[in-house]
């Protein structure tokens, strides 16, 4: 499945886009490189054996013609404050960007596998539609040669790569419009066509489309509209429907099943749960019942990886005819953290996106967008609970020969794993057999880090990411007081490396 899939959370989409200083775009080029742009990745998306992301500081791609052992990519200095969305299909990536931090303008880029050319259109809404409620709400999805985004009240904006070109189109009209000729939405259609999400029915190529009061099915090829469900019939709760927040479809073999976030009023205040929709009664029954609403990423075997606060978990569709609109819980986050620490150096990654790459109808690629990287898993039954080892991708600055440092330079205590320990980069002139010590500030030994381990200098870097690692402790595993503390790295071929880290509070 695509990275289309994802809902996003408005709070996070505002994060990505702080105002800071207005950095203007032309309708240019963006400036290719042969590596990764950031370790800090935002947003997946791909099909087959494409897989692309976007960065805090441009995108990066891989296929099966790409560079070996590495990446390519376009760089984007300031696309953090700018980037709204990511899709792909028909052999081509499509990234929804502001023109600027000021403007009330936003555009699609587009870059073509066919011909490795680049292209930008840069759209508005009118001033009476083009406010808050006519941002971008959720994720690109392709269908019938086009890319579709959800536009809250300027409904779905569909950009056609062939003319690169810009329609819009809201729930049950006929005909489309250049965005800037909308008019207003007001009354009861702000509930029928203000559209929060979009997902693509693999089945028949339909596309869901998700407003407050009514849940849509388009189909591109026809310019066809047909109401899901506008009143829903909700079974096993006294709550009382309030909305439609987001909808999906699971895909099982040759079947589907329709859910979607629905948001309901109770005495004490408001409720959400995931409900399962079924198409013969056109009844919901709580699939999830949780509070809290989180990210949604379909894969195999009606299989789904959920994303709440860091914590990713698996569900998996009906097991038996006694639980036909239920979800399980198959995987914990506890074990799928465990997963991604062995493959890095961060013991808790920052997860910030997930793909699913079908292969077959029960496995495929897994990928892990982070703040620290990127991880890869490339055979994964999730049905079966089986994993391939992650592999963990991130952009490495070459170090030259006899330099050295301790990132961070300052470890931190409390619960911010991330910060809690240190790497020691260096990089030998020849091969050796190396030992890290770590002292205090009267030069006694704290601890020996390690102890004549082989370390290769033909690399851009010498250091084990995983070996050379300090987490503030001493031999004794107890943790020591906060303070300067110091670093000597020496190999039996003769080198020496010195360095300093600070232990905070």
């Amino acid at each position: 499945m695509r990275r289309n899939n994802r809902y996003f959370n408005n709070s996070i989409i505002a994060a990505l886009i702080v105002l800071t200083g207005a950095v203007c775009v032309r309708a240019q080029s963006f400036k290719p490189v042969r590596q990764l742009t950031s370790n800090n990745i935002v947003a997946l998306a791909g099909g087959g054996d494409t897989l692309w992301m976007a960065t805090e500081r441009g995108f990066n791609y891989r296929t099966s013609t790409g560079v070996e052992g590495g990446w390519l990519g376009f760089e984007v200095n300031d696309l953090k404050y700018r980037f709204r969305g990511l899709g792909f299909g028909g052999g081509a990536a499509v990234a929804l960007i502001d023109k600027d931090t000021r403007s009330d303008s936003i555009g699609f880029w587009q870059f073509s596998h066919n011909n490795g050319s680049q292209r930008q259109k840069i759209f508005k809404f009118p001033w009476d539609v083009n406010s808050d409620s006519a941002k971008p709400t959720g994720g690109i999805v392709y269908s019938n040669g086009s890319f579709w985004a959800p536009f809250g009240h300027g409904g779905l904006v569909r950009y056609d790569p062939a003319d690169n070109s810009v329609h819009a189109i809201r729930p049950a009209d006929v005909n489309e419009l250049p965005p800037q000729n909308l008019v207003e939405l007001t009354g009861d259609d702000v509930g029928a066509k203000a559209v929060l999400a979009l997902d693509i029915n693999l089945l028949d190529n339909s596309i869901t489309v998700t407003a407050p009061k009514t849940l849509w099915r388009y189909h591109p090829a026809g310019k066809q509209w047909e109401s899901i469900d506008t009143n829903p019939v909700l079974v096993d709760t006294d709550n009382e429907y309030v909305s439609f927040d987001a909808a999906f479809t699971v895909r099982k073999k040759d079947a589907a099943t329709l859910y979607s976030f629905i948001v309901t009023k109770r005495d004490d205040g408001s409720d959400t749960a995931l409900y399962a929709f079924d198409e013969v009664s056109k009844q919901w029954r709580v699939a999830v019942n949780t509070v809290r609403r989180y990210f949604v990423f379909p894969a195999v075997n009606g299989c789904i990886y959920t994303l709440y606060e860091n914590n990713v978990s698996v569900y998996a569709g009906a097991v038996s005819a006694a639980q036909k609109d239920s979800l399980s819980e198959i995987m914990k986050p506890d074990d799928f953290r465990k997963m991604l620490s062995m493959a890095g150096d961060d013991p808790n990654p920052n997860v910030n996106d997930i793909l699913f790459l079908p292969k077959t109808d029960s496995s495929g690629t897994l990928i892990a967008a982070t703040e620290t990287g990127l991880y890869i898993s490339e055979s994964v039954e999730p049905l079966s609970n089986r994993y391939d080892d992650f592999k963990h991708y991130r952009y490495v600055r070459d170090v030259g020969s006899g330099e050295v440092y301790a990132l961070p330079g300052i470890i931190r205590g409390g619960m911010d794993l991330r910060y809690g320990k240190c790497v020691f980069v260096y990089k030998l002139k020849n091969d050796g057999d190396v030992t890290i010590r770590v002292y205090d500030y009267n030069m006694s030994l704290v601890k020996t880090v390690v102890n004549g381990e082989r370390r290769r200098a033909d690399k851009s870097r010498s250091t084990d990411p995983v070996r050379d690692v300090w987490d503030g402790t001493n031999g004794r595993g107890k943790r020591v007081w906060p303070g300067v503390y110091y670093f000597k790295i020496t190999s039996n071929a003769g080198e020496r490396l010195f360095g300093k880290v600070i232990l905070a509070k």
